[in-house]
């Protein structure tokens, strides 16, 4: 299995392919879809801007009779660092009730060609279809087309993102196992149910609180501990994160945003 993201952008991509524990069972999702949601973040390491996150609900669909939403984000790197050029985007048809992955897609953008890798969950009969090909203008290369076991509902990189958008209001301690280096690891993240204030865009608000940690050495050296602060409203905005990596502590926070039914509320003076 081939490792999907290739920098410390924003904490819930360090994570690749994971089944939910069964602590969660007694745990409800609680989100509120919105298509044309964006979100736009910034990627700090001190005072150094690293990069940029877009995220995007596109739209809705319906795969084996479930409705879906397809989900992207768009990981770019800052133009102005040096041996560093990371263009990348990612896919995630979505589960619309129980926050799981049916199709991931990633175009990963290397100094010939792109790399793309096509995910489709089979759940019915425990199957994960894997398609990994190197595209070029003028042609293309299959490099693994082949399917592998899954024993349950599987998350991937970016429907983790919007489980934990999902989960947040909910207090449970869950140890998540995570697909990485074709191994399954492990990954605590601790949804605290906590309402904490929060300084961002020059205010304070209140935000919903967690976090965790890493007990192993992930992408570009995210390792150890990391936090997550996430708006009370429906659509559970993700509004800052901070976690570790091989560069120091990185920072990711919200910088612009469209669709966003909360937003009046959320930066309303008390």
């Amino acid at each position: 299995m081939k490792k999907i993201i290739q920098i410390p952008l924003v904490l819930f991509l360090l994570l690749l392919l994971s089944n939910r524990s069964q602590a969660e069972t007694s745990v409800k999702p609680d989100f509120q879809w919105q298509v044309g949601e964006e979100l736009i973040y910034s990627v700090k390491w001190a005072f150094v801007g690293l990069g940029s996150l877009r995220l995007q609900v596109l739209g809705s669909d319906t795969i084996h009779g479930r409705l879906v939403y397809h989900c992207r984000i768009y990981i770019d790197s800052n133009p102005s660092l040096p041996f560093v050029n990371i263009h990348d985007v990612y896919d995630s048809f979505i589960d619309a009730e129980g926050i799981y992955s049916h199709i991931f897609l990633s175009y990963e953008k290397k100094k010939d060609h792109i790399l793309y890798t096509r995910y489709d969950f089979d759940y019915e009969n425990h199957r994960i279809h894997i398609r990994i090909e190197k595209q070029r203008h003028e042609d293309g290369e299959v490099l693994l087309d082949s399917t592998a076991y899954i024993p349950d509902k599987v998350l991937d990189s970016l429907s983790m993102l919007f489980f934990a958008r999902a989960m947040v209001k909910n207090q449970a301690d869950l140890d998540i196992s995570v697909f990485a280096y074709n191994n399954f690891e492990k990954t605590r993240i601790n949804f605290t149910g906590e309402e904490r204030w929060l300084k961002i865009r020059n205010t304070r608000a209140k935000s919903y609180y967690l976090d965790g940690r890493l007990k192993f050495i992930g992408i570009a050296g995210v390792k150890e501990d990391f936090k997550g602060w996430f708006s009370p409203d429906g659509q559970s905005v993700p509004l800052k994160a901070k976690m570790k990596a091989f560069v120091g502590s990185v920072t990711i926070e919200l910088k612009k945003w469209s669709n966003w039914a909360g937003e009046t509320i959320f930066f309303r003076k008390d």
